[in-house]
């Protein structure tokens, strides 16, 4: 039986008793706050941000560099056969170039897998579990990558946020329809396209919003038998398990995983009241 370590960075954010008994590494991402203190993501949490952003702060966030990526794989090497890396869409964060580089910085850089994700998050959490299980039923490396690689193609992800504004910092929306949006009380749509954060739409209720994922979902899932459903929410639980009723009503046969888990650098980004939906297909 091979012997497989993995390593993810701190924007998949799972459970704490998983990544224990697991054995994930994690390298963490960096928040810096107005300009000045720089904290390791793993070390605050999003309620820290949503103190400091009242207090009218601004923060920054950057990857951790290739020499940590390349000491923990040094580490994991020294009793494992294999590594495999899951972070950040590299068009997202400069994440996913630090691991690639940390990966040729060793003498046998065959024994590093880094997924190209094209996804963040709780989409990387999906990816993790995936990968957790196939470890577990003692997977070949090169069946481990073909099955992920596979997932990567066959996913998605969807979220809203409450507030508009979060979306400005971003770019993805401007200041002037951030306030227009705000006074019809729109709600974004976001859809992670080729590994970059689209808004692709606005509504003016949740069920209009249930309706697009519906239509995403079975568009994508058409001849289709295994769909899997992970959702989230945070600070947004009627919404959550509002949107946790409706796909368990409209698709029975699927799979659904819910958590709360979102963290700093996320918060940052997409404001700290939202929810939103990831799935694969097979």
């Amino acid at each position: 039986m091979a012997n497989y370590g993995v390593i993810i960075d701190s924007t998949v954010y799972m459970p704490k008793h998983i990544i224990e008994e697991s054995k994930i590494e994690v390298v963490s991402l960096n928040v810096t706050v107005e300009n000045e203190d720089t904290y390791l993501e793993k070390n605050i949490d999003r309620e820290f941000i949503i103190k400091k952003r009242s207090e009218g702060k601004t923060f920054k966030t950057s990857a951790p560099g290739p020499g940590k990526f390349h000491e923990r794989y040094e580490q994991l090497l020294e009793t494992n056969d294999h590594v495999f890396v899951i972070g950040l869409s590299k068009v997202l964060s400069g994440t996913y170039q630090s691991s690639t580089v940390g990966r040729t910085m060793l003498e046998d850089p065959e024994q590093v897998t880094v997924f190209d994700t094209n996804h963040s998050a709780y989409g990387n959490e999906m990816l993790v579990y995936e990968l957790l299980d196939m470890i577990k039923a003692d997977k070949s490396v090169k069946k481990i990558e073909s099955r992920i690689n596979k997932l990567i193609n066959q996913s998605k992800l969807i979220f809203t946020c409450e507030n508009l504004f979060s979306l400005v910092a971003g770019g993805r929306l401007s200041p002037a329809k951030a306030m227009i949006g705000t006074i019809l009380r729109m709600k974004p749509i976001v859809e992670m396209i080729d590994g970059k954060l689209i808004l692709v739409k606005t509504e003016r209720t949740y069920k209009k919003v249930f309706a697009l994922i519906e239509q995403k979902v079975r568009e994508t899932t058409e001849g289709f038998k295994n769909i899997n459903f992970y959702i989230t929410q945070t600070y947004s639980q009627k919404s959550g398990d509002a949107l946790k009723s409706f796909i368990e009503t409209t698709f029975p046969e699927a799979s659904i995983r819910y958590t709360d888990l979102l963290g700093p650098v996320m918060t940052v980004h997409v404001g700290d009241k939202g929810f939103g939906i990831s799935w694969f297909y097979e």
